[in-house]
C-alpha cells in the first residue's frame, strides 16, 4: 500500500506487532479532523504487510493518505519499527503512536497551529485515559495557557517534563536530526527514556496546549508490551543506561537534581512497590535495586529532601544506608556506611509493604518541614495536581 507522493505537514508512526490490536481505529483517528495535513506510516512489526492492510480495511478516500511498511527484528519492543518509520519520513514535524491509542478529532491540525505560530520544536499532547486527564507534565499553572500565541516555552525542570518519558505530540524532524535522537532499541521498556530525557533538558522550544484535542490512551489491549513482568535488571535497564552513557554529567545541576528524584521516586521506589512479596523478587533484583538508588543519590544527593518521610524510610532499606542531617544546601551520603542492613528480597518486600500502608502525613511530608517548599517536594506535586492549568 502506498500513500500520495506529496510530502505532508506531519508523519505519524504507528508500531503494530500484533493483528488484533485496533490499528484501523488508530488510523481513522489521527485522519478524523486532519484536513489531509498528515500522511500515516503504520509499521507492520514482525507481521506480513498484507494482514496489516487486511486489518486496516481503509476506504478510498483514507488510502492516499496511509502507508504500511514492513520491519522485522524479532524484539518485542516499539523503538525498532519506530525508528524504522521515522527514518522514511519527510514532513517537517513527526509523531509517533500507539496501535491501540486514539487522537481526539482535529488533534493534529490543532497542535499543528501551535507549533507554526510559536516556532515550536516539540508541541506535547495533551494526555487523556478513560476519560480522565492526565496532568503530565505537571506545568506551572498559565504556562499552557490557551491562545495558540502563548510565548513562554516549558522548561524541564520547572515544568517536571521529565516525568513524560513518552514524546507524545508533534516532533520537529530537524530537531530530532540536529540532537541525534533516536528511540534506544535493544531495551524490554524504557526505549523512550533517553531520547525524551535528552530531548526536554536541550535548547529545543517546547510547548503544550492544555485545551488541545488530546492523545487517547487506549486501555483494551490484550498484550501491551510494558505490561509484562521482568527482573529487576531488566526493568532498570533504561535508567542504568542514562547513567553509562554520562547523562547527568552533562546536564545542568538543576535538571540532575531534578533526573535523579524522577528515577527514584518514579523507577526504583516503583520497582520496590510492584514487589511487596519476597517470591516476586528475582535473585538479583534486590542487588540490582541498591545498585541503582545508590548511583542516583551519589549523582544528586539533595534529591532527598524532595521526597516524603514514607518514601526516605524505604530508600533508607534500598540503599543500605544513613545519610547526615544537611549542612546548607549540602547533604552527603557517608561513604562506606552501610547500616541500612543487607540487600535481601525478604527485608525489600517488607519495606515496601510498610510505604505502602504508610499514612497520608507521611506519604506527603518531607523529613524537614522547610523541604515542603521544595519544588518537587511530594506536598507541592500533590498541591499541583489540584490547581487549575
Amino acid at each position: 500500500m502506498h500513500a500520495s507522493t506529496s510530502v505532508p505537514a506531519v508523519d505519524l508512526v504507528i508500531a503494530v506487532h500484533d493483528a488484533r490490536r485496533p490499528v484501523g481505529r488508530a488510523v481513522r483517528s489521527v485522519l478524523d479532523g486532519s484536513e489531509g495535513l498528515v500522511r500515516v506510516t503504520v509499521v507492520a512489526h514482525d507481521l506480513g504487510i498484507g494482514t496489516v492492510e487486511d486489518a486496516l480495511a481503509l476506504t478510498p478516500d483514507e488510502r492516499p493518505h496511509v502507508r504500511v511498511l514492513g520491519y522485522s527484528d524479532h524484539v518485542r519492543s516499539p523503538a525498532g519499527p519506530f525508528n524504522h518509520g521515522l527514518a522514511h519520513a519527510r514532513a517537517e514535524f513527526v509523531a509517533v503512536m500507539g496501535s491501540d491509542d486514539t487522537l481526539e478529532p482535529g488533534a493534529v491540525r490543532a497542535w499543528l497551529d501551535v507549533a507554526r505560530v510559536r516556532g515550536s520544536d516539540v508541541v506535547l499532547a495533551p494526555l487523556r485515559q478513560g476519560g480522565q486527564v492526565l496532568r503530565n507534565p505537571l506545568v506551572r499553572s498559565g504556562t499552557g495557557r490557551p491562545g495558540p500565541r502563548a510565548t513562554t516555552p516549558l522548561d524541564a525542570v520547572a515544568d517536571r517534563l521529565l516525568y513524560r518519558s513518552a514524546p507524545l505530540g508533534l516532533l520537529r524532524r530537524s530537531t530530532l536530526r540536529r540532537l541525534g535522537l533516536t528511540f534506544t532499541e535493544g531495551l524490554a521498556t524504557g526505549e523512550d527514556l533517553e531520547l525524551s530525557a535528552r530531548l526536554w533538558c536541550s535548547d529545543a522550544r517546547i510547548d503544550m496546549l492544555p485545551s488541545a484535542p488530546a492523545y487517547v490512551v487506549g486501555a483494551d489491549a490484550a498484550d501491551r508490551v510494558t505490561g509484562a513482568r521482568r527482573s529487576v535488571a531488566d526493568e532498570l535497564a533504561a535508567v542504568t543506561r542514562l547513567r553509562t552513557v554520562g547523562l547527568p554529567g552533562e546536564l545542568r545541576p538543576s535538571q540532575r537534581r531534578a533526573l535523579a528524584i524522577k528515577v527514584l521516586r518514579v523507577h526504583v521506589l516503583g520497582a520496590l512497590g510492584r514487589r511487596q512479596s519476597a517470591d516476586a523478587w528475582d535473585d538479583d533484583g534486590p542487588a540490582a535495586l541498591r545498585a541503582e538508588a545508590r548511583a542516583w543519590l551519589e549523582a544528586a544527593p539533595t534529591a532527598l529532601h524532595a521526597l516524603a518521610r514514607a518514601d526516605l524510610a524505604a530508600l533508607r532499606v534500598v540503599a543500605g544506608r544513613t545519610w547526615v542531617a544537611r549542612t546548607g544546601d549540602d547533604e552527603r551520603l557517608p561513604v562506606g556506611s552501610d547500616d541500612g542492613g543487607p540487600a535481601t528480597a525478604g527485608r525489600f518486600a517488607a519495606a515496601a509493604a510498610v510505604r505502602a500502608r504508610a499514612g497520608r502525613l507521611t506519604t506527603l511530608v518531607p523529613r524537614d518541614l522547610p523541604d515542603l517548599l521544595d519544588p518537587e517536594s511530594t506536598a507541592t506535586r500533590y498541591v499541583r495536581y489540584r490547581l487549575p492549568w
